[in-house]
């Protein structure tokens, strides 16, 4: 998620930074579908990231121990870097689009 996050960031700053014709190339980049399963992959990473972080903070201040608490907030935090990767991308394709 770092490195192709990293690649990615940076040479939308550098296509931002260098002038409308790079720019657009990034743009068409990021349309084509290829781009697009990159853009929503590094997504789901982020949502699935910030889903574990948060259920291991709730394990560092010592709940969810019990066998059944934490196998369904496991699966709970799979299931929101799933629903958040779809709701952020249904936005993105079809209100904001």
């Amino acid at each position: 998620m770092a490195t192709v996050g990293v690649l990615v960031l940076t040479w939308w700053l550098v296509a931002a930074a260098t002038g409308q014709e790079s720019y657009d190339y990034f743009l068409g980049w990021a349309k084509h579908p290829l781009g697009q399963l990159v853009l929503i992959g590094l997504s789901w990473a982020f949502f699935q990231h910030l889903g574990s972080g948060l259920r291991h903070f709730v394990l560092d201040v010592g709940a969810g121990y019990e066998l059944n608490t934490n196998r369904f907030w496991a699966r709970a935090t799979f299931v929101f870097g799933v629903v958040m990767t779809a709701a952020l991308w249904g936005y993105l394709l079809f209100v904001k689009g």
